[in-house]
Order: structure tokens, then C-alpha cells, then sequence
């Protein structure tokens, strides 16, 4: 039964057909006549043809009125019932994808987040399982104590209502992510952009919606000079100008003439440049001290009219907040302060604000690795884990304080700031960050140790890949080589195998770099949260290394020490 018939009315001889032959999302189905009274032999979903199947469905959402299931899962009081809708229309779903109605396809989607959003608020508001806690220590013999008959009767289990712990948990962070209204402005937003409403598509649009648009600081020099990079080594423009030579035979020779001059200039005005450039440039120093540390000691040397009152609001942090910020606000600040100069893969950004001056940058992004999420806390706590990809404070957020025992120090910001938006991140349904210091860069991740992460290690070498131009890669970037989409079509397509030996003809290096960079896990949460996910934690937690064996540790690699707030992905 798809739903209640007084509900929906479906007819019965249609709830004996979809009650008979699709169960729980199943692809096959039996050709049925009214009155026939039985169906036929089964036949695959295939070999019915897109006739029969365009016609069945049809019926489907004839009879099964869309407003009619909406109101059944905003009554639906129980799991299990919002689940059997949502099974049932995750196979009408199924079958319209097999007969190329999309319309039809969306509408069962639809319902099925619909279903799955509301499954996840049900999940919330239940009261947890207690499992096995309170039934004592087993016995001597062996068996276990049972609870008396007078107990009060426990809630059901996950596998009681037939739901896997990874629904749960994904069904749970859809329900707290946005309110009714931002959800179903979101649904509209995937179905007109993509045309297939899928997961992933409203995901998409909830982060567009909910993410600050709102641009509070002006655009950095350091952000107009990393665009002129990319432009500088685009490759569209290095292939336009092989093409053009290829082909210099049919050009005009007014264009030609034009182009060589055109040539001739820019080389003169880079050579210009670079030596403009070159002239008061100055490396990072090799004295130990951390790169993050070096940049903001440099910009505090920069004029700025502000600094006064900035520094007065930094010194309390009762003028302190911490919000989400576009990730326009926090390029302009990572770019300019950040030794890595780029939001690699962030996806949220969150900043610290002294009154209305915007003192530091957080970033949020995926992991680096396909099995790095499954590996911390099992596959079932996956989707709970994010990492910290980027962030830096500016000069002026960390005056000198005098902490309750006497003792001045700085980097009270960063640890704020850190702390702050990861307990934000945690209604996003994110719980486990991780984070990396990089010896090579001079840190010792400091600050993650004082928001109280966990040092899980050091990571292994990678392998790695150098260009003739001198430019260092990681080695997992060779499967963003193989396939090339550009303009709108499919150049070409390689295995990695492939991709990589075209490489090394090009003259391309690949070495097994042996850096390695300093590990660290935060949990966030509620106390029982944080006690599930610390014993649930797969990595081994050890004791960080003394300045003894860390120098021992980064001999190869050519670090030192550091005490700055920088993060990077490996």
C-alpha cells in the first residue's frame, strides 16, 4: 500500500499493483490488466518498453495526488510510516527515471525529500535508545543480567523502524539545515537549474541560499594579483597561441603584424614588471619562525588610520562575535594574510568581528582523500566529518593580554574564532574536524591544541609531481587531467595510467615527497555526541612530540618550530 486509502482513494486494483510489485525501490515489475484478475509472468523494467512504463506512471500520479501525500507526511507522527512513503516514492521514482519523465521523476523526488526531511525531525524529537547502558556488568558465567519486567518500555531501535544509521544521520542534518520555507525555495532552485531533482542538486542550493552574499570588505590587491597569475598562465591563451602559430599561413597580414607587436610589447613590459617585482622582494626566512607569523608581522607594518580603534575594541572580547561570512569577504582576507594564498577547497567560511571590523577568517571544506572521512570514525560517522582548510587572524586581533595567572600572551583570537565556528558548524550536522599543521611552514599547531584537539599523528608521504616550469603538484591531481569539458564537450578521455605517462613525456617529474604534516581531531557537540565519537574514534591518539623529536621529525623536511594559527589540507 502506498498510502492510507482514505488519504489518497487509490483504487484497490492499483494498490494491489504497487503494493504487489514494488516493494522498498525495486526495478522490476509484471505487466497487469484490469479484470484480468492476476498479473503475468514478471518481466524487467526493460523489456516492458517505454510505452507501457510512460503509461503506468502516468497512472501513478493520476491517482496518487501530489498534495494529498504532502499532507500525509506533514501528519505522519512516527518514522516508520514517513518511511513507507518515502520508499514507495523513491520506486515510483525509479521507474519514472527508466521511462525518461522527468516531470514524473521530480514530483516522486520531491516527495521523497519531503519524506526524508520530515523522518529527520521525527529522528530529533525521539527520545535515544539507551542500548545496553543500565543492564550491569555480564555475569561470572557469562549471560547477561536482564532488566526487570517493571522497567519502563525503552523507544525503538534504528533497526527497529527499519531506518540504517547513515540515513539517520543524513536525514537529521537535512531537517536542522534550513527552515520549511528555505527548503522548498531551494527544491524550486535544483528542479529549474538542473532540470533532474536529485539530493546533491538541493544541497547545492540550500549552501547558495543560506551562505552570506553580502561582500563587507573591499576587494585586496593580493586578490586582483592572483587573478593576473591565472591569467598570466592560463592555458586557453597558451593553446590559442599554438593554434595561431599552427595556422599563421592563413592569417591576415594586418592581424599578423599587428599580433607580433603585440608580442614584442608584452615581453618588454614583463621583463619590466619582474624586475620591479624582484627588486625589495624578500623570502620567507629560514630562522624558524612560523610563515604565518612573518606575513602578519609584515602587514602590521602597513599604515592604517584604523588601528587604533581596532586594537582598543581587540583588547576585550565581550566586543567579539564570531558569524558566517561569503566566501567573496573571507578570499579577500585569506589571499592577503594566508602563507598558502587561496581558499583551496573551503566551502563555508566564518568570521571574527570587534565591533564591526572583521579581525579573522575560519574556512571549512572537504577532506583530501576519497576514504579520509570513513576512516576517522567509521563509515556510519562519516558524513559528520569536514575539515579546516584554511584561516589567519589579522595583526591587530591579538594585542598582548594578560591572561587570570599573570603570564601576557597573544593567539587568544584564533583559539576563539576556532572554537566558535566549529560549535556553529555542529548545527550544520558537522561534529569531527580535521586539521593540519605543516612543519615545513614552521607550525607546531598550537592552536588546535588549545581548542582542545586531539594529535592523532603525523600523516605519510605523498607522492608528487613536478612540471618542467618548476611547479610542484600532488600526484591526485593527475585524475583532474584526464578528461577534458571544455566549451561544453568532451575532448578527450584517458585513464589515470594514461594521463601519467603523457606526463612524464612532457618532461614532468613524479617524486615521493617526504614531508609530512601534524594531524589533529576536534569533536564538538553535546556531551553524549562527543562521548559516541571518541569512542568511536579510529585514529590513534598519542602524545605531541617534544621539541627534542620534533626537530628530529622535520630534519628531512627542513622545518622548525612555530607557534601561528594556519591550517592546510594535505
Amino acid at each position: 500500500m502506498l498510502l492510507r486509502d482514505e488519504r489518497l482513494k487509490i483504487r484497490p486494483s492499483y494498490r494491489e499493483y504497487i503494493g504487489t510489485h514494488v516493494q522498498d525501490g525495486s526495478a522490476h515489475s509484471r505487466k497487469w490488466y484490469p479484470g484480468s484478475g492476476k498479473p503475468s509472468l514478471p518481466r524487467t523494467a526493460l523489456a516492458l518498453g517505454p510505452r507501457v512504463l510512460d503509461n503506468s506512471i502516468r497512472m501513478t500520479f493520476e491517482l496518487v495526488r501530489y498534495d494529498a501525500a504532502r499532507k500525509a507526511i506533514a501528519a505522519a507522527h512516527r518514522v516508520d510510516e514517513v518511511k513507507h512513503i518515502r520508499d514507495k516514492a523513491e520506486a515510483v521514482r525509479v521507474y519514472a527515471k527508466q521511462a525518461g519523465d522527468f516531470e514524473l521523476q521530480n514530483k516522486a523526488a520531491e516527495i521523497r525529500l519531503f519524506a526524508e526531511r520530515r523522518a529527520g525531525q521525527l529522528l530529533a524529537d525521539m527520545t535515544k535508545n539507551p542500548g545496553t547502558r543500565g543492564e550491569g556488568r555480564p555475569r561470572k558465567d557469562g549471560t547477561k543480567s536482564r532488566r526487570s519486567n517493571g522497567a519502563t518500555a525503552y523507544p525503538p531501535t534504528l533497526d527497529d523502524i527499519g531506518v540504517s544509521k547513515d540515513q539517520s544521520s543524513k536525514w537529521q542534518r537535512l531537517a536542522m539545515l534550513v527552515d520549511d520555507a528555505t527548503f522548498e525555495k531551494a527544491l524550486v532552485q535544483a528542479r529549474e537549474k538542473d532540470g533532474e531533482l536529485t539530493t546533491a542538486a538541493l544541497l547545492r542550493e540550500i549552501r547558495e541560499i543560506v551562505t552570506p552574499a553580502e561582500v563587507l570588505t573591499e576587494p585586496d590587491i593580493n586578490v586582483m594579483a592572483a587573478e593576473l597569475i591565472r591569467d598570466i598562465e592560463s592555458a586557453s591563451r597558451k593553446e590559442k597561441l599554438k593554434a595561431v602559430i599552427r595556422l599563421r599561413r592563413r592569417l591576415n597580414p594586418t592581424i599578423r603584424k599587428k599580433l607580433i607587436l603585440a608580442l614584442k610589447n608584452s615581453l618588454t613590459d614583463a621583463a619590466d614588471c619582474e624586475a620591479r617585482l624582484s627588486r625589495d622582494f624578500k623570502d620567507f626566512p629560514t630562522n624558524g619562525k612560523a610563515f604565518q607569523r612573518v606575513i602578519r608581522e609584515r602587514m602590521a607594518q602597513e599604515p592604517d588610520p584604523l588601528l587604533a580603534e581596532k586594537q582598543a575594541l581587540a583588547k576585550d572580547f565581550s566586543n567579539a562575535s564570531v558569524r558566517e561570512i561569503s566566501l567573496e569577504d573571507a578570499r579577500n582576507v585569506i589571499v592577503a594574510h594566508e602563507y598558502l594564498g587561496t581558499l583551496g577547497s573551503s566551502e563555508f567560511a566564518y568570521g571574527l568581528f570587534f565591533g564591526d571590523y572583521l579581525a579573522g577568517v575560519v574556512c571549512f571544506g572537504s577532506t583530501a582523500g576519497t576514504n579520509v572521512r570513513s576512516s576517522v570514525c567509521g563509515s556510519e560517522h562519516a558524513d559528520k566529518v569536514i575539515s579546516l582548510t584554511r584561516g589567519c587572524c589579522l595583526p591587530f586581533a591579538d594585542p598582548p593580554r594578560q591572561s587570570s595567572d599573570g603570564r601576557t600572551h597573544g593567539g587568544s583570537a584564533a583559539s576563539f574564532l576556532i572554537s566558535a565556528a566549529c560549535r556553529d558548524m555542529t548545527e550544520k550536522g558537522y561534529n569531527i574536524f580535521i586539521a593540519y599543521a605543516d612543519p615545513q611552514a614552521n607550525e607546531r599547531g598550537v592552536i588546535f591544541r588549545a581548542c582542545n584537539f586531539l594529535y592523532c599523528g603525523s600523516t605519510n608521504p605523498t607522492e608528487k609531481f613536478r612540471r618542467p616550469d618548476g611547479k610542484v603538484y600532488d600526484a591526485r591531481n593527475v585524475h583532474l587531467l584526464t578528461r577534458d569539458r571544455r566549451f561544453g564537450m568532451l575532448r578527450y578521455k584517458r585513464s589515470r595510467a594514461e594521463q601519467k605517462q603523457i606526463l612524464i613525456e612532457e618532461g614532468c617529474e613524479f617524486f615521493k615527497d617526504t614531508g609530512f604534516k601534524h594531524r589533529f581531531v576536534g569533536i564538538f557537540g553535546d556531551r553524549r555526541m562527543k562521548r559516541m565519537l571518541r569512542q568511536a574514534l579510529k585514529w590513534e591518539v598519542v602524545p605531541f612530540p617534544k621539541a627534542e623529536a620534533q626537530r628530529a621529525m622535520v630534519a628531512a623536511a627542513g622545518g622548525g618550530s612555530a607557534d601561528s594559527f594556519s591550517v592546510s589540507t594535505v
